[in-house]
């Protein structure tokens, strides 16, 4: 039987679907995640920066605050939609500038970064080895890099019924080339040109059902893709979410999902 394939990041993220990702991203659980990974990146004033997958240019905010006036990002996307929600925010900061671009192929001369960053980003794309190589080549020798992809395995969410649970998981491993890319990610690294490849995890906890926490911003999202797949029908989905819910009303609700971060320094 032929594996589904995986929609484009570039489908995947339409206006709806950025402006969901940037309410997710504005969460106190990701905020928690973007402090933490940028005191592990830890940029210096006046270095040049890389926001891969820049998304709705929350990271590119707060790398250009530590850099300082002196120092320059650049946030490069695949999505439109998301780049019109970066540029918006980051209108205000001169140092920062945006571009649509393949990862795959970024239109940057070699050792052009002091630093880069990517968050969800390299789980979506399918020639992982060879965007690893790309990244290799824009930063500096001795420059650093941090990667932090999710293994979907390590998502677990209390349910009444595990079955369900199970098909919606297993649907929402579909939406991408690699769901569970870290198991493999430190050695792509190495054979790509990085050394010293630390391996850490940022885990996130959702003990109560809460609209403003990344657990519930991602019911909406892995439902929405997950409706209409894998035998998965619009009621079955609204029936989870419901249940989600009533876990929460009987103070059962429980979330839990691990970001796996690797920081390394370019060879």
């Amino acid at each position: 039987m032929n594996q589904p394939v995986a929609p484009s990041a570039e489908d995947q993220f339409d206006e709806e679907t950025s402006r969901r990702i940037e309410a997710i991203y504005l969460t106190p659980d990701v905020a928690n995640q973007r402090d933490k990974v940028l005191a592990m990146l830890a940029p210096r004033a006046g270095e040049k920066a890389l926001d891969i997958g820049c998304g709705p240019g929350l990271t590119t905010q707060a790398l250009a605050q530590q850099l300082g006036a002196t120092g320059k990002v650049i946030g490069v996307d695949i999505a439109a939609p998301m780049l019109a929600i970066a540029l918006k925010r980051c209108e205000n900061l001169p140092q920062v500038s945006f571009s649509q671009c393949d990862i795959l192929s970024m239109p940057y001369e070699n050792g052009s970064f002091d630093i880069a960053l990517a968050t969800q980003v390299y789980e979506y794309v399918e020639a992982i080895d060879d965007a690893l190589v790309e990244l290799a080549r824009v930063i500096r020798p001795g420059g650093r890099v941090l990667l932090v992809d999710t293994d979907w395995e390590s998502c677990v969410w209390a349910s009444s019924d595990d079955a369900r649970m199970r098909r919606v998981i297993d649907t929402w491993n579909q939406h991408i080339p690699e769901p569970q890319l870290p198991r493999t990610l430190k050695h792509r690294m190495e054979r790509a040109g990085f050394n010293d490849v630390k391996v850490d995890v940022i885990p996130l906890v959702n003990l109560a059902y809460d609209l403003h926490t990344y657990s519930n911003g991602m019911s909406t999202v892995i439902g929405s893709f997950a409706a209409g797949r894998n035998g998965l029908s619009a009621q079955d989905i609204a029936e989870w979410q419901a249940d989600l819910k009533k876990q929460g009303d009987k103070g059962q609700y429980f979330f839990s999902l691990n970001r796996y971060v690797y920081l390394a320094e370019r060879g």
